[in-house]
């Protein structure tokens, strides 16, 4: 069961808006990097304007502050649910509430996964599809969850506190509902994994007398439920690899790009500079784009589209194996262009010959 012929033109359209609406939303992020300063709360010097939208406030504009992690968020997270966890955080003041933490929000969203996993377990279509929106809802939280933090601590765009108390909570909690939406998914396939999927063909009959030559038996492709473990353990596989390497490496370009102070021997300013710079690379537009594309949260995305078209088995059979060399041959290019980055803001050849210097000048 999928969609029906009438409906089919209308989800077509609505893709097709979506995609647009990125793409737009991508274009406006290129030129606010490339016309407006990059380092808004520590650009003092007056060389470059800072970006404020004169209709969409700060809280509520995912270009206003630009952060590692927000270039390398998926296009849902970024342009519609974070903006929508700012509205709810404006509306709503959750920040300045006394018994609402972003530990709670983060243990809600959990059991908001369960239910996801419970409906997308189901035979129905419709239950699967009320699945997918409600383990959207739960997306939703784990931004809001993110965006109250970082409004209580006075941070700016999104980041990554790696190392804290909240950092540890939102992961287990994100763990936890990822796991109940494969639970879900392993349940709906093993109780509903269609008999049979594409054609076999077989050995040519032995001729005999009298029979047609080169005649073959045509069978349909048996799938067993045994099947099922084997790829699901594979997409998982996938989702925790990308998520280990992606939240990797946000915290090696948070450290390059976004700290104040590196104890290198350049002033501030000279170091915000060269942070910029990086920050408009292209190699550093293609590196986050990538990462948007294949890091956990778009890998999840990519898994509930599946399910809302009710073709789950068809996408995660396909994608079992070559998600993993999608992401390693994004990995090895984040790792070169990384390694270039650091070079540069580290400026390691003057480092170099200023050492031998003094080292001859010791000798």
């Amino acid at each position: 069961m999928g969609f029906a012929h009438s409906d089919k033109r209308q989800w077509i359209i609505a893709v097709i808006i979506y995609i647009l609406f990125c793409g737009v939303m991508d274009l406006r992020l290129h030129y606010r990097m490339r016309n407006y300063g990059v380092r808004v709360i520590n650009n003092n010097n007056g060389s470059e304007t800072n970006y404020l939208s004169d209709i969409i406030p700060c809280d509520l504009d995912p270009l206003c502050v630009v952060t590692i992690k927000g270039l390398t968020l998926d296009y849902i997270n970024f342009y519609i649910l974070g903006p929508l966890a700012g509205l709810t955080e404006k509306l709503m003041r959750l920040s300045e509430s006394t018994w609402i933490s972003p530990n709670l929000i983060s243990i809600t969203h959990v059991f908001v996964a369960v239910c996801a996993g419970q409906l997308i377990s189901r035979k129905s279509l419709m239950h699967r599809r009320f699945g997918v929106l409600a383990f959207q809802i739960r997306s939703w939280l784990d931004d809001l969850d993110g965006f109250v933090a970082r409004k209580i601590h006075h941070v700016y765009g999104e980041h990554s506190d790696v190392g804290s108390t909240g950092y540890f909570v939102d992961a287990i909690c994100d763990t936890l509902g990822t796991a109940a939406l494969l639970i879900g998914i392993f349940i709906y396939l093993k109780n509903n994994m269609p008999k049979y999927s594409g054609y076999m063909k077989l050995e040519p009959i032995v001729p005999v007398a009298g029979s047609q030559i080169g005649s073959c038996v045509v069978q349909k492709k048996k799938i067993r439920h045994i099947r099922v473990i084997p790829t699901i353990l594979l997409i998982t596989g996938e989702l925790i690899i990308s998520s280990a390497l992606w939240n990797r490496y946000i915290d090696l370009y948070q450290n390059l790009l976004e700290s104040d102070n590196l104890n290198l021997s350049m002033t501030q300013q000279e170091l915000f500079n060269k942070q910029s710079e990086v920050l408009r690379q292209n190699s550093l537009l293609i590196t986050t784009t990538l990462w948007r594309l294949i890091n956990p949260h778009a890998l999840t995305d990519y898994i509930l589209a599946a399910i809302f078209i009710d073709r789950l088995w068809s996408y995660m059979h396909s994608i079992r194996w070559i998600g993993y060399i999608f992401i390693f041959v994004v990995v090895y290019y984040t790792e070169f262009q990384y390694m270039q980055s650091s070079r540069y803001i580290m400026d390691v050849g003057a480092l170099v010959v200023s050492e031998i210097n003094a080292n001859s000048t010791v000798s």
